[in-house]
């Protein structure tokens, strides 16, 4: 291996994987330095405790983190507050070069073990040429940085509340039937386009104003937490078919979306990217949560 590479990473979180930082980095330095570029990409002020955890790919069991190889942050190794159940890695002394990687590997990087902060690290490019610079740095950003902690709003009364979901719904009425006219465009028979619609009506009514009411595009970000956790938990029509059908659904949303101009071609092309990646775990989870035999701790991941 040549005695200089650079490391393209991308790092998204992991609830949310349209926000994302690119970085570059060298082989040679730590995971340490990682943690301190992850930091500052995300605009973060506060220090906490971090481990990185070489997870197996497509692993979404809690467990998977007692059984990964682990790397945190210095002062836990010295403190004695790592490695009760395995030998884990001082962060500082250990080099991304030592980690074997390669192009496409994943693993995950967990920032305040408090808050929970998740992110997925993705290998995109090793090179071996490469020009000159202070790094890490940081090439790319997408996406505004949540803040560190939650920020405090002043609350709406109860009528409020109502007055703005009441909004988002007549707005999302409006949509909907736009959608129905743009599928009719396209010669699908009435059947299919009910199918669609009603999915959609699901996707944008329920789930997207269960907690925090969203508006449908900013809702393109959230289909993996949409299929692989809350569909599975909430509905109880669940199934590898219609998580199937709502996939199919959500792409020919979201690609009228994109045509009307609500939501732009990269945000496309990363839904359906978490699509790809994503359909299999999600099958996978639904699995495991319909087995008695499973815990509910090992289905759900952090």
């Amino acid at each position: 291996m040549p005695q200089k590479q650079l490391y393209v990473l991308k790092v998204a979180l992991s609830h949310d994987k349209r926000t994302w930082r690119r970085i570059e980095i060298l082989a040679s330095q730590s995971l340490d330095t990682l943690h301190e570029i992850i930091f500052a990409a995300f605009d973060r002020y506060d220090p906490h405790l971090y481990s990185f955890f070489m997870t197996k790919p497509g692993s979404k069991s809690r467990s998977r983190f007692a059984q990964a190889p682990e790397y945190t942050h210095p002062s836990a190794v010295d403190d004695g507050m790592a490695g009760f159940l395995k030998t884990v890695g001082d962060a500082s002394k250990t080099a991304l070069s030592d980690l074997g990687l390669k192009v496409k590997d994943k693993f995950e990087y967990l920032f305040d073990f408090g808050d929970d902060w998740l992110h997925e690290v993705t290998v995109e490019k090793i090179v071996d040429i490469f020009p000159e610079h202070d790094y890490p740095i940081i090439t790319k950003k997408k996406g505004e940085s949540p803040p560190q902690y939650a920020e405090y709003e002043e609350e709406i009364d109860d009528e409020q509340w109502e007055e703005l979901l009441e909004q988002l719904r007549n707005e999302n009425s409006e949509l909907l039937r736009r959608f129905a006219d743009h599928l009719a465009a396209k010669n699908l028979s009435a059947k299919t386009i009910g199918k669609h619609v009603d999915n959609i009506d699901f996707y944008i009514n329920d789930f997207l104003l269960y907690e925090e009411p969203l508006p449908p595009e900013e809702g393109v970000g959230s289909i993996d937490y949409f299929l692989g956790s809350w569909f599975i938990r909430k509905a109880m029509w669940a199934s590898v078919t219609s998580i199937k059908d709502y996939i199919a659904s959500l792409k020919r949303f979201y690609t009228f979306m994109q045509e009307i101009g609500s939501i732009s071609g990269e945000d496309l092309v990363d839904m359906k990217a978490d699509i790809k990646r994503g359909k299999e775990e999600w099958l996978e989870t639904l699995k495991r949560y319909d087995d008695p035999g499973t815990e509910r701790g090992d289905v759900w991941p952090f």
